[in-house]
């Protein structure tokens, strides 16, 4: 009976299987479907923030040079031209961007490409939460905590940090494996996910990820006592971070083609350059150069609009904290302004729509933090997870708390010494660590608060019991969130109108907190029935039915909470723009229109802040499409001045500093209404000089930028005659002579400088710009004379520019001179036929020679670690036992 019964047995194994399979994906497929389901079913693109503006533009010109067969290194239609693969958010080579050029359209790639990673970091965090001896149930609960919590869905807004929380478990899981026991597949699990971090666009979390790591092998993974001696436990912590470092080595190689761009392209920016020392390196080196030392940023008190000011934007103060475990704790952010935490007056700007992980998880996560976890892994997620919660302070730190008491007591808080942000953790951060000081936004570090209460979410369900304690604790929990509700939604009114006056939003109109504060109400006593459900399933219910409720109404509280930072709008909002432009090539014949956005200007309607609107998302994107904000002229293939990146050049931001603004809009090729654009590009024989500037000081850079532009804006321009049109060889052709020309001063050393000859007004020299591709464009030449050719585009060293003479000869390796800070200029000769520039940076061809070594060995080394786990083979000789 039981020969017959064991092949039964055997076959219920698949199906057992194939039922587990499905238990675990069913949670996600139904947040899936009940927050994107929408997207897909009617065609639609997410709504806010960056995700419409910003990177459905910025995807869309990286997706559509890729299908034209060229390597997007440069995008000429921000501003006058960027480099696009240096800029890390428009992750270029990240392996994921093949989903945005699959025949399936643009516009589905993009809604593919947000619920793949969802999906992503849903099984990577039940794989963690799996390793480190979670049960099936409550790797469940973890995932669900972790990818769908407010922090992480509200990245589906910012997608490029959406893909490192989607890499961070795997990354996590890897390096803590490989802390803890050295061994080769781990290190290529670190490797391979940092790296898919870095491609994806988000370096710092890769940053701060081994950060983690090396805490984690410094005091985690080893024991602290019971050592016989100090060489002992200094060696093995040398070599667990030594293999931690070797797994990031591997990965900077492997990422080396986007690194190495990024680190040039960074080292021009506002980020790279500052007067004021920013931490105790750059401290050190004024000094070790003899130059005075400006302590104001040390102290805490960066000037206003610098990068190192900057970088504190985006802190979560200690008052949104309980909206981790209270959803709508502040209230609703969108379509309408009911965020009522705004009234504060120490509100700052709001990086995450809410920080909601579920009352539940919490609730789970404190039972097993309750239970003083015994695995060295729950002390390491603890530590991180504090360490988040103190980092993401930021400019909350122990300054503020100081000025906060001064200014209660009466005292003049400008008088004190330090800043806000002195004493905090992520200023400490910023003092101690190499170039950490180039990174920005303390919200950033909240994710390992996420990741670490999904993975103890997770451990507390295992441990949960209904003991006579928890019991009480429990009940009396529910009760108070019930009882904190009915007082706040009763006196919700009163208290609404009791707020401070607050400025109205431009976009979602004027606060209302009595709505925001019946939102903390309805939060409050959701989590109150969370509570009272879960215990009534332990109470009532055998324990694996009751863990499969609990994480059901784990479920459900998301759903409820977060079902409004997700919205998305219909496909057809873009379509007039752009419904699938991917495909469509520059055109050979003209540049594109340039349009300017003047971003010191509000160009919402005046009642946007005065009235509030459910479609009020919609009716800001029609009017940020019409303005051409921010990015939206890569859709229209037209060029929109200033550009709007996130790598802001320091050359650029300086020209746009300069008072004449319309001098300057002009120059860069945008109408006025003073004055006339200038050329794309350019023939003219006489120019001026000025010495090279020094890039390294920001004050050498603004005075010099603004003695060239004085110069531009006060040469006086000779009257000009205008050839017949019967000699001009097409209408396209422009029309250059000593007296059409516009002002220029290049930038070199006097032993650098050429001069040529003024030719007489009835010598014309005509020529036309095509545009071949991005990063690649031809001026054509007609009656060519000695002179310069002058190109409005942006001024970088990858530029590599060849020159066709009249016997049709090539003349490679021309040098490009800086015109006007910004711009270039080109010297050629009589004959001349063709000026061709191509974008071909250095730092990427060495980045790629790199990367494709880095993948050979990653290749070797994926082999290596195979053969290593076969079997080993059993021969079929005969063997012999000995004595």
């Amino acid at each position: 009976m039981n020969d017959n019964a064991l092949p039964i047995v055997s076959h219920l194994y698949p199906l057992r299987r194939i039922l587990t399979c499905c238990a675990v994906a069913l949670p996600f497929l139904v947040l899936a479907v009940f927050f994107f389901g929408k997207c897909f079913v009617y065609q639609e693109q997410f709504l806010f923030r960056d995700a419409a503006h910003f990177y459905y533009p910025l995807f869309h010109e990286v997706a559509r040079q890729w299908k034209s067969g060229e390597v997007p290194l440069w995008s000429p239609m921000d501003g006058i031209g960027v480099p696009l693969a240096a800029d890390a958010t428009s992750s270029v080579f990240y392996p994921g961007k093949l989903l945005l050029i699959t025949p399936l359209g643009f516009g589905f790639g993009m809604r593919l490409y947000a619920l793949v990673h969802f999906a992503l970091a849903y099984f990577g965090m039940f794989w963690a939460a799996r390793t480190w001896h979670c049960s099936l149930p409550a790797a469940v609960m973890a995932a669900v905590t972790y990818a769908f919590s407010g922090p992480v869905l509200g990245y589906h807004a910012n997608i490029i940090f959406l893909v490192g929380a989607a890499w961070l478990p795997i990354a996590l899981t890897c390096g803590w494996s490989l802390a803890r026991r050295p061994a080769l597949p781990s290190a290529l699990g670190l490797a391979f996910a940092l790296t898919m971090m870095v491609l994806g666009g988000d370096a710092q979390l890769a940053y701060h990820t081994m950060m983690m790591l090396t805490l984690a092998a410094i005091f985690f993974v080893l024991p602290w006592r019971r050592l016989p001696n100090w060489k002992i436990w200094l060696g093995g912590r040398t070599l667990r971070v030594g293999t931690l470092v070797a797994a990031a080595g591997l990965a900077v190689g492997l990422s080396a083609i986007q690194i190495l761009p990024t680190s040039q392209w960074v080292s021009r920016s506002l980020r790279a350059t500052s007067e004021e020392p920013r931490s105790l390196y750059e401290a050190a080196q004024l000094v070790a150069a003899g130059k005075e030392v400006d302590l104001d940023t040390l102290q805490g008190k960066p000037h206003p609009d610098s990068h190192a000011r900057h970088s504190y934007d985006f802190s979560i103060p200690p008052w949104h904290w309980p909206e981790a475990f209270v959803a709508n704790f502040s209230g609703q952010m969108y379509p309408r302004n009911q965020r009522w935490t705004r009234a504060i007056p120490a509100e700052g700007r709001i990086w995450l729509q809410t920080l909601f992980m579920g009352t539940l998880a919490c609730l789970l996560a404190g039972i097993a933090v309750w239970h003083c976890p015994n695995r060295r892994v729950d002390r390491w997620l603890v530590a991180i997870g504090l360490f988040g919660v103190i980092a993401s302070l930021g400019w909350y730190g122990l300054g503020w708390l100081l000025h906060e008491v001064g200014y209660g007591l009466g005292w003049d808080d400008e008088s004190l010494p330090i800043g806000s942000p002195f004493g905090g953790l992520y200023w400490l951060l910023n003092m101690t660590l190499p170039k950490y000081a180039g990174f920005r936004y303390p919200a950033k570090w909240w994710i390992f608060v996420v990741f670490a209460v999904a993975v103890l979410a997770g451990r507390g369900l295992d441990q949960v019991k209904l003991s006579r304690r928890f019991g009480l604790v429990a009940v009396g929990l529910s009760g108070t969130f019930a009882l904190a509700a009915v007082i706040v939604w009763l006196a919700s009114a009163t208290l609404g109108a009791m707020m401070p006056i607050s400025p109205d939003d431009t976009l979602f109109g004027p606060l209302d907190g009595t709505a925001g504060l019946i939102q903390l109400a309805t939060g409050l006593l959701c989590g109150s029935l969370a509570i009272a459900a879960s215990i009534a399933a332990l109470r009532f219910a055998p324990r694996p039915i009751a863990v499969a409720v609990i994480v059901s109404i784990g479920t459900v509280e998301l759903m409820l909470a977060n079902h409004w930072v997700a919205p998305s709008a219909p496909q057809q909002l873009w379509n007039p723009i752009a419904s699938d432009q991917t495909s469509v090539q520059f055109e050979n014949k003209r540049f594109f229109k340039t349009v300017y956005f003047d971003r010191s200007k509000n160009h919402y309607p005046d009642s946007f802040a005065t009235t509030g609107s459910d479609e009020r998302m919609v009716e800001g994107l029609k009017i940020d499409q019409k303005t051409n904000f921010p990015r939206y002229p890569l859709l229209k293939l037209m060029r929109g001045i200033p550009s709007v990146v996130s790598i802001r050049p320091r050359d650029m931001e300086t020209v746009w500093s300069y008072p004449d603004k319309p001098l300057v809009v002009t120059m860069l090729g945008a109408y006025h209404e003073r004055a006339k654009r200038w050329p794309v590009a350019w023939w003219q024989a006489n120019v001026q000089w000025h010495d090279p500037i020094d890039e390294s000081s920001p004050s050498a850079v603004t005075q010099g930028t603004h003695e060239i532009l004085d110069v531009v804006k006060n040469t006086t321009l000779p009257d000009p005659i205008y050839p017949r049109s019967n000699i001009r060889p097409s209408r396209f052709h422009g029309a250059n002579s000593a007296t059409i020309w516009q002002p220029t001063v290049l930038e070199a050393d006097a032993t650098n400088r050429l001069s040529f000859p003024t030719l007489p007004a009835s010598v014309y020299v005509f020529s036309k710009p095509n545009r071949i591709r991005g990063g690649q464009f031809e001026v054509e030449l007609v009656n060519c004379q000695p002179g310069w050719v002058m190109l409005q585009d942006y001024y970088d060293d990858g530029w590599q520019c060849e020159i066709i003479d009249a016997n049709g000869d090539t003349r490679a390796d021309v040098p490009i001179y800086r015109a006007n800070r910004v711009m270039m200029a080109v010297p050629v000769q009589q004959g001349d036929k063709l000026v061709r520039l191509t974008y071909w940076p250095t730092s990427f061809v060495v980045g790629a020679w790199i990367t494709a070594g880095s993948v050979l060995l990653l290749l070797v080394l994926t082999g290596f670690a195979i053969w290593q786990a076969l079997p080993p083979r059993r021969t079929n000789g005969p063997t012999f036992r000995t004595s």
